[in-house]
């Protein structure tokens, strides 16, 4: 899948700020330079960000770092998406006249691979977004420097949410082929995908595609493989009430059991338990 380079412009503002309602969340992974600090008012499907694929739901709540390809993909189910997105650049917490700013600086940082914003400080976070759409330029601007300094005060809150960014600090013919392998993926979720075809589609050697996988994303192809396949399982249990085995065999596993065990590695639950959990509301 293609990362898109998107090009950010606020020329009358120190951020952009937007807040949009859509019948669907869709569209490409893409990256730009600034941080991104996005609110999902309402919608659900599925979050990309690096090497990362989540299932999202209302309330879910962001931070982005620079050049982090990230995309957010709707169901299909839900009738409407709304979303609140703030952008800014890092230059921005240098400001010499703004040394309070510095402090944010960490979490800016740790954004590079995302960062899940969770508890207490999340419901703080959204009631000031909530309160920009009322304000003008100045008001937005006081509403994200508190924004600031709430999620520099709340660090335990803050979830890493990929293992690598993967692909954001990379050009050319590299940023092509790791492309090419994470849509094939994507497409054939249900098929037998292993590494010496993933290898052929990359170009190389099957002992080279495992070192060079592994290098930009973090993580061997198998592992990222399971990532996603528990990721569109978790949408599945959440979004239908189809038989778990059923679910499993579309998103590629052979066997129940071996869905059963790397489900549970990563949620920490079984199938049938997790399914059977309130949705998650932040």
């Amino acid at each position: 899948m293609r990362v898109r380079k998107e090009h950010v412009t606020h020329a009358d503002a120190s951020f952009r700020y937007l807040r949009f309602e859509t019948p669907r969340f869709e569209g490409g992974p893409h990256r730009h330079p600034q941080l991104e600090l996005t609110w999902i008012e309402r919608g659900a499907g599925m979050r990309l960000v690096g090497d990362s694929v989540e299932p999202f739901a209302d309330g879910d709540l962001v931070l982005l770092g620079s050049e982090l390809p990230h995309a957010w993909l709707g169901d299909g189910v839900t009738d409407a998406a709304v979303a609140s997105v703030l952008q800014f650049p890092m230059a921005l917490l240098d400001q010499p006249a703004l040394p309070e700013l510095s402090a944010v600086r960490p979490v800016a940082e740790a954004a590079h691979v995302g960062l899940s914003i969770e508890g207490p400080t999340a419901s703080q976070v959204r009631e000031l977004i909530q309160a920009m759409a009322e304000q003008d330029a100045f008001g937005r601007l006081a509403l994200l420097i508190r924004i600031l300094g709430v999620l520099s005060q709340g660090t335990p809150d803050l979830r890493r949410i990929a293992a690598s960014a993967m692909r954001a600090g990379t050009r050319g013919r590299h940023e092509r082929r790791i492309d090419r392998v994470t849509d094939w993926v994507s497409r054939h979720l249900a098929c037998d995908l292993r590494v010496v075809d993933a290898a052929r589609l990359a170009g190389v050697t099957p002992a080279a595609f495992s070192r060079y996988f592994r290098r930009e994303a973090g993580k061997p192809f198998s592992t990222y493989l399971n990532d996603v396949r528990c990721s569109a399982a978790c949408l599945q249990l959440r979004q239908s009430d189809r038989p778990i085995a059923s679910i499993a065999e579309s998103c590629g596993f052979a066997s129940i059991s071996h869905f059963n065990r790397q489900f549970r590695q990563r949620l920490g639950v079984s199938p049938r338990v997790y399914r059977r959990q309130p949705a998650l509301r932040r």
